[in-house]
């Protein structure tokens, strides 16, 4: 009879030479690709275009302003050039000292007329940017009040029951302004030779103070009361002749109406 075999049992080793175990590697987790990396043409090519954008938007604005600047500009190119380093040569004057003195008052031998003589002296400076012109003039002023007599007529005479004349005198008027000759006791025009128009800012700057005098020489006249010294001397002169003529009483009347000044008193 055949020996049976024995079943083949797994081998059975010491704990010092059993087999070790497969290495398992561990799985990876995914990670998502990142995008590559911008290469330098195409950032410069970036900033360059937001750059061209905003300098796009600052250049049309300055065109905008600019255009609007040279129609101005261009409406008188030479003067406002000109103005541009401080040479306007529409600059208005300006004075900046006055000084008023009052030398007499006069009563003349006309029936009508008072006379009084001032000197009015003015400090002109140039107003424009760069006020570099200075004038100094003065001006012996005269200017004269009266009544005039030509516009009385027959209503302006009433003789009553018990003999006393009325007289109605007409108002007083300013009659005559004359500033004389004025005399420059300065003048001083400095700037860049043949940009300075010297000549024209002379005659704007003279032109100024005649018309500040002529305006100083009324307001003289109004605060030395010449209109009311000339209804004075008119009665007074006047009454002197009635009473030659035979009239004791005499009332005079005067108007409260004011006249303009005679023409030669308005500014060029």
């Amino acid at each position: 009879m055949a020996e049976s075999q024995p079943p083949n049992l797994p081998e059975v080793r010491p704990p010092d030479k059993a087999a070790r175990p497969a290495e398992v590697t561990p799985r990876r987790k995914h990670r998502p690709s990142s995008p590559p990396p911008r290469g330098c043409w195409s950032t410069c090519a970036f900033f360059a275009g937001a750059s061209l954008l905003v300098l796009t938007v600052v250049l049309a604005c300055m065109a905008l302003m600019m255009t609007l600047g040279v129609a101005d500009f261009l409406g008188d190119p030479a003067n406002n050039f000109l103005a541009v380093f401080g040479f306007d040569k529409d600059a208005e004057p300006v004075v900046v000292d006055s000084q008023t003195v009052v030398l007499d008052i006069q009563k003349l031998a006309l029936l009508e007329t008072v006379r009084s003589g001032i000197v009015i002296t003015k400090t002109v400076v140039d107003s424009g940017a760069a006020p570099d012109a200075e004038m100094n003039v003065s001006y012996v002023g005269t200017v004269k009040a009266g009544v005039d007599l030509a516009q009385m007529g027959e209503d302006n005479i009433m003789m009553d029951a018990d003999g006393v004349l009325t007289v109605a005198l007409p108002p007083a008027q300013i009659t005559h302004c004359d500033l004389g000759k004025p005399k420059v006791h300065s003048w001083d025009c400095r700037g860049w030779a043949g940009l300075q128009d010297c000549g024209g800012r002379f005659r704007r700057m003279q032109d100024e103070a005649y018309n500040r005098a002529m305006s100083d020489l009324l307001e003289a006249a109004a605060t030395l009361n010449l209109l009311e010294l000339a209804t004075q001397n008119a009665q007074a002169t006047l009454y002197d002749l009635l009473l030659k003529l035979g009239f004791e009483q005499v009332v005079f009347q005067t108007s409260a109406t004011a006249l303009p000044p005679d023409s030669s008193c308005l500014p060029d």
